[in-house]
């Protein structure tokens, strides 16, 4: 009796591309749950941002979820060079994720000249990333999900680098969101006291040049 040893590597992906359509679909469905549950109390304000914030979300999560079924059906029907077409696009698209490389692309500079915290920083970025950012740069450092903000006696840090203002966060993506995004964030800036000016500045190609290390695995090895 003779064995198939064929490749399986496209049939793998497929699999896994329709699990992340999956979840994505119900990641949508609890977010939305979710900030329901989180309007009630909120000011007119605070409710403004939570409901622009879902209507980004979930247009970014409806054309992440279109480009992936786009992907399962052309793995569906290709053969192994469309899939190590696609393969090596994804690996592109991790390593700008991490921070990994640089990025040039439409995008948005905010300048805030304020004594800001770690809070209005991570606030900053979480709107940024609301309004469409794929890359984001914070006083010079750049910021990706598994980023830490933090304060270290009177000065902040990122990822254990100190950082001081006046602040300026720049981000790449989609324009027309960053720059309803940058609008939002500039005017709820200058409404507070502690805000000396709040601006930014559109770009249809803003490079950002800040990378990170990728970090060496020294307990967790392969086996």
């Amino acid at each position: 009796m003779s064995l198939d040893r064929r490749p399986r590597a496209p049939f793998v992906t497929v699999g896994l591309v329709v699990l992340v359509v999956t979840a994505l679909t119900v990641i949508q469905v609890r977010s939305q749950a979710e900030v329901a549950r989180s309007l009630s109390g909120q000011d007119n304000a605070s409710l403004a941002f939570l409901i622009d914030d879902l209507h980004s979300s979930n247009d970014q999560l409806a054309q992440e979820e279109q480009t992936l079924a786009g992907q399962r059906d052309a793995l569906r029907s290709g053969g192994a060079s469309v899939v190590d077409a696609q393969l090596s696009a994804e690996a592109q698209r991790l390593r700008i994720i991490e921070g990994l490389e640089p990025v040039t692309g439409p995008g948005v500079t905010i300048s805030v000249d304020a004594p800001l915290n770690e809070i209005d920083l991570q606030d900053a970025v979480n709107n940024l990333r609301n309004g469409g950012a794929e890359a984001i740069i914070v006083a010079g450092r750049r910021v990706v999900t598994g980023s830490v903000i933090r304060r270290l006696g009177d000065g902040l840090e990122i990822d254990g680098q100190p950082v001081e203002g006046p602040w300026t966060f720049s981000a790449v993506g989609d324009p027309a969101q960053l720059a309803a995004a940058a609008d939002l964030m500039t005017r709820s800036l200058r409404a507070d006291p502690r805000v000396r000016s709040a601006g930014y500045l559109l770009s249809p190609a803003l490079t950002l040049t800040a990378t990170l290390r990728l970090r060496p695995f020294v307990y967790a090895l392969s086996q």
